[in-house]
């Protein structure tokens, strides 16, 4: 059952029966759709859902634990708000909050404690509205953090505490490096250790391709993406930079980073920390490029597209997580945008070094 059923139920439930108060309401919903209720949380398999009351358009309530949120963090968890004239849904999941607000004192990562506010809820997250309309794009970037990363944010957010990430602090010839670096993958783009580091991970991708599709079953998207890339890449998921190195001419090291997305689905891979590509960058002499695999489980289709970050494409679709930057980051940064076509026989690499350097430059002044 997906979630959108229930919305749309309560919207005209509450049209035919504008007088109905939040526990009718209850009554019904729970009730038609076999809902089961653990405390003031009503969740199905598939999603779980928060009712609460507000009597005008601001909504600071208490809406749930940091603890019972944890059981229900995997699946879409939704805050339906009523108000006497109005209804408003706000996706809650850990991504989307910005602390915890309510008896968290002693919160800690090996001590969850506290409840978070309506107020607590970002309304827009990446640019994108908390909105029903958008609910299958926001799930789907939240799929990608898991919750020991949002619960260490949390904690640094509520607690005021230093952060543990590394904010880089380049040097001017550092600086200089990272701008240059546009025109240095620019250059080898076609060039013939470039397409063979190309060739060789496609066929890597290839000789792997019935453990990719068997692991591309794990609904857990963190647990799947880390099961493919040890395929991929024979040995124990590294979790630095880049999954693998390869060393090219004049010295030249290209980090590859393996992104995995399921073919015809909402997914927003995470992309990179922005201190540590940054890091690579001021090296002068690294570079940063994502595998893409594509896999479509139903026609046991797996497609690979290994690209620069800097590809066009692929830099319209990053976007950086602003929420995530914490007094010792300037964050990370996701893939949200249309990438199907990076699979496409006809695609090439394309770098606007102009405009990779304006991000760059963007990157670096973050604050």
């Amino acid at each position: 059952m997906k979630y959108y059923t229930i919305i749309q139920f309560v919207d005209n439930f509450r049209r035919a029966n504008p007088r109905a108060d939040k526990q009718e309401i209850i009554r019904v919903v729970s009730g038609k759709f076999g809902l089961r209720k653990y405390r003031s949380i009503y969740a199905c398999s598939d999603f779980a859902v928060r009712f609460s009351a507000a009597k005008t358009s601001s909504f600071s309530n208490c809406v749930c634990g940091l603890a019972a949120l944890r059981q229900f963090d995997s699946a879409p968890f939704i805050v339906v708000v009523i108000r006497p004239d109005t209804t408003e849904y706000l996706l809650a999941n850990t991504t989307f909050l910005n602390k915890i607000s309510h008896s968290s004192h002693e919160l800690r990562v090996d001590n969850i404690r506290g409840t978070f506010l309506g107020s607590n809820i970002l309304r827009e997250f990446s640019g994108l509205v908390n909105c029903p309309d958008n609910f299958e794009l926001l799930f789907a970037m939240h799929q990608e953090f898991s919750w020991e990363q949002n619960l260490e944010r949390l904690v640094e957010a509520t607690c005021n505490i230093q952060g543990t990430g590394h904010r880089y602090c380049p040097t001017q010839g550092q600086r200089e490096a990272i701008l240059l670096s546009p025109q240095m993958a620019a250059s080898l783009t076609g060039q013939p250790e470039y397409l063979s580091v190309q060739h060789d991970l496609a066929s890597r991708i290839t000789a792997k391709r019935e453990k990719i599709l068997e692991h591309s079953q794990i609904d857990n998207v963190n647990i799947r993406g880390n099961m493919i890339e040890q395929e991929i890449t024979g040995g124990v998921n590294k979790h630095g930079l880049g999954d693998i190195v390869y060393a090219l001419c004049d010295g030249i090291e290209l980090q590859v980073e393996i992104k995995t997305k399921l073919l015809h689905q909402a997914s927003c891979p995470a992309a990179y920390n922005v201190d540590k590509a940054l890091e690579a960058l001021g090296n002068s002499k690294s570079l940063i490029a994502f595998c893409f695999v594509g896999i479509d489980p139903p026609s046991r289709t797996v497609l690979s597209s290994t690209v620069s970050i800097f590809d066009g494409t692929v830099l319209d679709a990053t976007r950086v997580q602003f929420h995530w930057a914490g007094r010792n980051s300037r964050g990370v940064t996701q893939l949200t945008g249309d990438l199907t076509k990076l699979f496409s026989t006809s695609f090439k690499e394309t770098i606007d070094v102009a405009k990779a350097q304006q991000f760059l430059h963007g990157l670096v002044e973050l604050s």
